[in-house]
């Protein structure tokens, strides 16, 4: 007895053989990797493109999201001052010659091993 469905399979095992396909593979293979490339490449600027672009918040959202925005970027001017100050204390001892105290090579404080 034989199938009817039996015979495409057998047509399809001769087309797409594994000796066929790594052949192709083979001669192929960098034409499918910059398809592949080309194909992440439109995902990635579609998907760009859909969150910059076509946000979807409603009037309510917006509200809360710029008053929680403004509410975290406070400025805080007497810690920023106190930085800056800070900054330039650094800067003026940046700037100061150093002196050499003890000179290392008169030997003076250095007790002999025993």
């Amino acid at each position: 007895m034989t199938l009817p469905f039996l015979s495409f399979f057998k047509k399809i095992a001769n087309l797409f053989s594994a000796k066929k396909m790594l052949a192709f593979w083979y001669r192929h293979y960098k034409v499918l990797f910059y398809f592949l490339f080309f194909v992440v490449f439109l995902i990635g600027g579609w998907h760009w493109y859909d969150s910059f672009y076509r946000y979807r918040l409603s009037d309510e959202e917006k509200k809360q999201y710029i008053e929680q925005y403004f509410k975290e970027t406070a400025f805080k001017e007497v810690k920023f001052h106190a930085v800056v100050d800070a900054f330039a204390e650094r800067s003026r001892r940046h700037q100061e010659t150093l002196t050499v105290e003890r000179n290392i090579f008169e030997g003076k404080g250095i007790v002999p091993k025993k």
